[in-house]
């Protein structure tokens, strides 16, 4: 498997970059992309690297927040008609306290656009060894912050993420977890891919950036339980946790660039 980082808040020399991450993914002779950014800049990267974003089979959306599901008007005027999944809800009007987070576009606006969009609302295998999961269950103490609402209904509500999709790409019994934001938690989410076999590379946003230290030692504890082999992580990781997990950790620890590949073999 292959992976290309088209956006993320920051970037190698050349390339874009911006708050919000996209991933092209290349597995067993498919290509789908992974969150879309904020804006065209995952699009204006895939141009400079040569990536023809017309070939993707799917785009999964891993939350519905701008600086994930921002970007993708600009990738289906790119792509065309494509199939879009997305979470239970992904699509409703989210907060973070008094300020909008959701994009503002909304379904029939990337319809027009050419989106076919599929709710997402039991884990499931997209192609051989690429599995999409729900919502990961707490099995943690790791949970969003009280400030994330959602409107349903007409009612503002306490968002829980409940749309929020991750991936596990299985290769020999090993498997890679791809996160957008891991509101959920990241402990949460690795325990969920655990399910299909030893986990030993994780790829995207912790959401660590606000923890306490001690939230970020119980998190840590936990993780280090599974032994994990590489984290590719950026984005809403937070630049001194970056450092802190490649301190704490007996793994190889890379930061997130715009513009960079990397490749996992099982």
């Amino acid at each position: 498997m292959k992976i290309t980082v088209l956006c993320n808040d920051k970037g190698l020399e050349g390339f874009k970059s911006e708050h919000g991450i996209s991933f092209f993914i290349e597995l067993n002779g498919k290509k789908f992309l992974f969150d879309t950014g904020s804006t065209d800049v995952a699009v204006k990267n895939a141009e400079k690297l040569g990536i023809d974003l017309s070939e993707v089979e799917s785009i999964i959306i891993s939350h519905g927040h701008y600086d994930h599901l921002g970007g993708l008007g600009s990738v289906l005027k790119k792509t065309g008609a494509k199939k879009v999944m997305v979470g239970e809800g992904c699509l409703e009007r989210k907060f973070s306290g008094s300020t909008e987070s959701s994009p503002g576009g909304c379904g029939s606006e990337y319809e027009q656009l050419g989106a076919s969009i599929e709710t997402v609302r039991a884990s499931r295998e997209i192609t051989n060894g690429l599995h999409v999961m729900t919502a990961a269950p707490f099995v943690t103490e790791e949970r969003p912050g009280d400030k994330h609402n959602r409107i349903k209904g007409g009612t503002r509500i306490r968002g829980f993420f409940e749309d929020e999709l991750s991936l596990a790409v299985v290769q020999n019994g090993v498997v890679t977890v791809i996160t957008g934001c891991s509101h959920r938690g990241i402990g949460n989410i690795v325990k969920q891919a655990s399910g299909f076999g030893k986990v030993k590379n994780v790829v995207g946003g912790l959401h660590l950036l606000h923890k306490t230290e001690d939230e970020l030692e119980e998190i840590f504890e936990y993780l280090l339980g599974f032994d994990i082999d590489k984290f590719h992580i950026g984005h809403c990781t937070g630049d001194k946790v970056v450092k802190k997990i490649a301190e704490r950790f007996p793994a190889e620890v890379l930061e997130l660039m715009a513009g960079d590949s990397f490749e996992f073999h099982g």
